[in-house]
């Protein structure tokens, strides 16, 4: 049957959230092994938007609410904070964990060891990703190196107790994003600058504990290089402490014997430098990268131009024509959970639905109509189930109970509304109502046989006004 709509005038769309654009484009990836089950998904998004990313969007949104990507996505986000805390160990151990580890054995150390142990790496890495972003911004790429970034979040999707059946593909799609929008090298870079600044932070904190309560006798010793060389480095390096009016020790430090003055004053030096050569930089870098990120995410969009979104817009503007609601063939379900999740400590309201029923029956029965929070009754249009549709999608996950008519037999319309139904809702159950003016034709168990044969076993079938009555006394305890 098909029922006629008018078609909404055209307004701008809605700036695309990052996770509502990375679960369009990760439906895409899993799709590609096969086409979703997403009938009413398709249906409720186009009666909710009126532009084709929107649309694509709301789809997206309740296909990853029923197939446990917004679950994956929690986890995800969860997995990332483990990972910064991980990754920052990391970048600290690299940043100053080995001049600490020198510090802390006693020895005697050469300032200038120091001073590469301590900044050598991060410093390279920074340098990488200078000029990598030049070259992407006159590329117009927008890729990003190797960084931390990256790795965290490629930890943070695979970490054992906390990957989701989804999670890689999720991984997949967010870099989809980025690369589309060619953010990759903020984001990353965000990521990556904030987990050094924090390290470096960390850093200098032992430092100035290990300096202000131990003594170091910091040197200029060398076998092989010559004090002119020391001379150079020391020059270099202390220019821009000089000119931010930082203490730096003096050229003739490097040709002295070792003091508790020079130490003093060459552990001030490299205090001064870690700050201005390790943390300052991030920390600029970090805010350049978090201003273009804030910049372009309010201006996300979906490449509609795309075959797979193009192919999306199509079939809804098939759909402003006329609507199907019982389309002979259905496509291939997928293998995903039939019930909305339940949010712990989410009081779930008791739904009485009457579906298609014929006019000689009482509805709504006193005795169940009574323990419902709300009733509701279809009668096969299309308005009326995407106004219910809507109205469970809103609300907290429901428990419906949804009767329907003995004498009926079940057919694919049928399955296709438990189902939407079911998507919306953490319990169901089906009633068969019997007709006393269809006696010969009241067949309640082939509504159960049905349920086991279209694998909806998990949907509860009560046979009798008094089992469902008892079924929604359960749930409403």
């Amino acid at each position: 049957m098909r029922r006629a709509t008018i078609s909404q005038p055209s307004s701008p769309p809605s700036p695309a959230t990052f996770r509502d654009a990375t679960l369009a484009h990760t439906l895409r990836l899993m799709e590609e092994a096969g086409a979703l089950d997403d009938a009413g998904e398709m249906t409720l998004a186009h009666a909710r938007q009126h532009t084709e990313q929107d649309r694509i969007l709301e789809r997206a949104r309740l296909l990853g609410r029923r197939l446990g990507l917004l679950e994956d996505w929690a986890r995800l986000k969860t997995g990332l904070w483990i990972a910064a805390s991980l990754l920052v160990l990391l970048a600290y151990l690299l940043a100053g964990g080995l001049l600490t580890r020198a510090l802390g054995s006693g020895q005697t150390l050469n300032a200038a060891l120091a001073f590469v142990a301590m900044l050598g790496v991060p410093v390279l890495a920074l340098l990488i990703w200078l000029l990598w972003a030049l070259a992407s911004a006159l590329s117009g790429q927008g890729t990003a190196p190797w960084s931390l970034g990256q790795l965290m979040l490629s930890l943070a999707a695979r970490m054992p107790w906390l990957h989701g059946p989804h999670s890689l593909t999720l991984l997949r799609g967010a870099n989809a994003v980025l690369r589309q929008q060619r953010l990759s090298l903020w984001v990353f870079g965000a990521i990556s600058h904030g987990l050094w600044a924090l390290a470096f932070a960390l850093a200098l904190v032992t430092l100035l504990t290990l300096f202000s309560f131990q003594a170091y006798q910091l040197t200029w010793e060398t076998t092989i290089l010559s004090p002119a060389f020391f001379d150079e480095f020391l020059r270099l390096t202390s220019w821009l402490p000089r000119m931010l009016g930082f203490g730096v020790p003096a050229q003739a430090v490097v040709h002295a014997a070792p003091s508790s003055a020079d130490s003093q004053a060459i552990a001030w030096w490299l205090l001064a430098s870690a700050l201005l050569y390790g943390l300052l930089p991030r920390l600029l870098a970090l805010v350049v990268c978090a201003a273009v990120w804030q910049r372009r995410a309010h201006r996300l969009s979906l490449d509609t131009r795309e075959p797979y979104f193009r192919q999306l817009a199509t079939r809804f503007a098939s759909m402003a024509s006329a609507s199907v609601v019982d389309a002979e063939h259905a496509g291939p379900r997928a293998s995903a959970p039939l019930f909305r999740p339940h949010v712990s400590g989410q009081a779930a309201p008791v739904v009485l639905i009457g579906f298609e029923l014929p006019d000689g029956l009482r509805w709504p029965p006193d005795a169940l109509a009574s323990l419902a929070d709300q009733v509701h009754i279809i009668t096969g249009t299309m308005s009326e189930r995407l106004g219910l549709l809507t109205a469970l999608a809103a609300s907290p996950g429901a428990r419906t109970l949804i009767a329907c008519s003995a004498a009926a037999s079940p057919d694919r319309g049928a399955e296709r509304f438990l189902r939407q139904v079911c998507s919306e809702a953490v319990d169901c159950a089906l009633l068969p109502l019997s007709d006393e003016s269809a006696t010969g034709t009241n067949k309640p168990q082939r509504w159960a046989d049905w349920l086991s044969e279209r694998d909806l076993q998990e949907v509860s079938f009560c046979a009798t006004d008094a089992e469902a009555k008892q079924w929604m006394e359960q749930r409403r305890g």
